[in-house]
C-alpha cells in the first residue's frame, strides 16, 4: 500500500522580510510642501495687516483727503480718487504718543496715476505734517498738498482775465522766465516796498518796484527761499484763463484796489499768454527767483495798492511809482 509523503516546505530561513515606510518616510515631500505654503501664506497675511494698518492711519487718511480736496489733483487724476493697496514707509509712536511718519501713499483716478510723499512728526497726539507732496505719474509734476487752495480767482472777481492788446510788448512780455538766483545771503532780506511771509516756512515775497508805464504797471518782486524745502512752482502761482505754457507761471497774482473794491488781474497778449514770469523753476533751498508781471494801471489818483501772491500774506499799501 503506498504511503504518501509529504511534500518538505522550503525553509524561509535566510530571507530578509521588507520593512514598510513610516508615514513620515512616504510624504515628507508633501509635508515640506505644505510647510513651505503655510510660511508664505502666514508671511502674506503680516504683510497684509501691516498695509491695512498704514492705509487705515492718520497720516495716510490726511494725505489722501488732502489729494481728493485739491484741484490740481483732480484735474490731473480724475475724480474720484482712491487711495492704493501699496502703500509703505515706516510710522513710529512711542508710549508718551509722540513719534514720526514717513509715508509713500499711491493714489489713483480715471486719468492717471500719482504718488503721495509724506513726512510728519507727531507732538502730544497731534500730526504736524513737514512735507506732503504728490507725484504725477508719467509727468515729473509735483503738487504741494500742504498749500491752501488758491489757483481760482475770488468769486467776487470775473471768471475771464481782461484781455489787454499789446501791439509792441515790452522785451520783458518775451522773456520766459529769470533764472534761479544764486544762494541767499546770511542776512535777512530787505523789505522792498513791502514784504509777505509764505505758507511755507523760511518764504518770503519783497516788492521790488511797482511801476506805472502807460496803461499798465510793472510789479517786480523777489521770493527768497530760506527753508530747507524746494518750493514748488507747478500750478502753484497760475491762474485759469490763460495759456498752460507748462503751468509754472505767475498769472495767479492779482492788485487789488481795497478802495474801488476792484481787482486788477495779470495783463493777457491777443493770444491768451501771460504777461508774466512763465517756466519759473522750483526755487532750491537757500536762494532767490526775480520775477515780474503786468497789469492794467489803476486809476492815477490810486497811489497804494494791495499785491495778492497764492500762497504769501497779502502784502498792503505797495506805493505805485
Amino acid at each position: 500500500m503506498a504511503t504518501n509523503n509529504p511534500i518538505p516546505q522550503r525553509s524561509a530561513v535566510g530571507q530578509i522580510p521588507a520593512q514598510r515606510k513610516s508615514w513620515l518616510g512616504r510624504n515628507w515631500k508633501w509635508l515640506l510642501l505644505a510647510t513651505f505654503l503655510l510660511m508664505v501664506c502666514f508671511g502674506l497675511g503680516i504683510f497684509a495687516l501691516i498695509m491695512s494698518w498704514m492705509r487705515s492711519s492718520d497720516v495716510a487718511l490726511e494725505a489722501v483727503a488732502r489729494a481728493q480736496a485739491d484741484p490740481a489733483v483732480v484735474q490731473r487724476l480724475g475724480a474720484p480718487i482712491e487711495e492704493g493697496w501699496l502703500t509703505s514707509g515706516s510710522i513710529n509712536v512711542g508710549a508718551g504718543g509722540s513719534g514720526d511718519a514717513d509715508l509713500t501713499v499711491p493714489i489713483s483716478g480715471p486719468k492717471g496715476n500719482a504718488t503721495v510723499y509724506v513726512a510728519a512728526r507727531r507732538i502730544a497726539g497731534v500730526w504736524n505734517y513737514s512735507q506732503m507732496i504728490a507725484g504725477v505719474a508719467g509727468s515729473g509734476e509735483k503738487i504741494d498738498l500742504l498749500a491752501a487752495s488758491s489757483r481760482t480767482p475770488s468769486a467776487t472777481a470775473s471768471a475771464t482775465p481782461p484781455a489787454i492788446s499789446t501791439p509792441s510788448p515790452t522785451p520783458e512780455s518775451n522773456v520766459a522766465a529769470p533764472a534761479a538766483a544764486a544762494t541767499l545771503p546770511t542776512s535777512s532780506p530787505e523789505e522792498g516796498l513791502g514784504s509777505g511771509d509764505g505758507e511755507q516756512g523760511g518764504t518770503k515775497a519783497v516788492i521790488t518796484d511797482l511801476k506805472r508805464g502807460g496803461s499798465t504797471v510793472t510789479l517786480k518782486f523777489t521770493i527768497y527761499n530760506n527753508s530747507n524745502a524746494p518750493l514748488y512752482t507747478g500750478m502753484r502761482f497760475k491762474a485759469d484763463g490763460y495759456k498752460e505754457n507748462g503751468s509754472r507761471g505767475f498769472s495767479g497774482i492779482h492788485l487789488i484796489d481795497s478802495v474801488s473794491k476792484k481787482k486788477y488781474f495779470a495783463v493777457a497778449d491777443s493770444d491768451g499768454n501771460c504777461v508774466c514770469s512763465e517756466h519759473v523753476d522750483d526755487i532750491n533751498p537757500k536762494t532767490q527767483a526775480s520775477l515780474w508781471a503786468k497789469f492794467p494801471a489803476p486809476p492815477e489818483n490810486i497811489q497804494k495798492i494791495t499785491v495778492e501772491i497764492p500762497h504769501f500774506v497779502p502784502i498792503d499799501d505797495v506805493p505805485i511809482h
